[in-house]
């Protein structure tokens, strides 16, 4: 599956960038299924500029920095879900605040 590299999350516009860094190259993947170990993401939303890495979960992508978090889900089938990730945001009260993209 093709990556996007653009969403809508909360009505304002998320750009992202996936990077592998195998020996330091940090090459741009196209493709969900080339992601790998020291994987990141960058992320530019909301003026905000995230850096996240990759983070091995059971039952979804995830690019976290414990702060935020941005997840694939996966599908029952096993495919990713890749046109309607998610970005958590855990705020100084300790709640976990939901940003739903499309």
């Amino acid at each position: 599956m093709v990556l996007n590299t653009s969403y809508l999350c909360d009505n304002s516009k998320l750009d992202l960038v996936i990077r592998n860094n195998i020996n330091g190259d940090f090459t741009i993947i196209k493709k969900i299924s080339e992601i790998k170990p020291g994987a990141f993401i960058n992320i530019n939303w909301n003026k905000k500029n995230l850096m996240l890495p990759y983070s091995l979960r059971k039952d979804y992508i995830s690019f976290t920095d414990r702060k935020w978090d941005f997840r694939y889900q996966l599908n029952k089938d096993g495919s990713t879900n890749i046109n309607n990730p998610s970005l958590y945001e855990l705020l100084p009260s300790g709640e976990i605040e939901t940003h739903f993209c499309e």
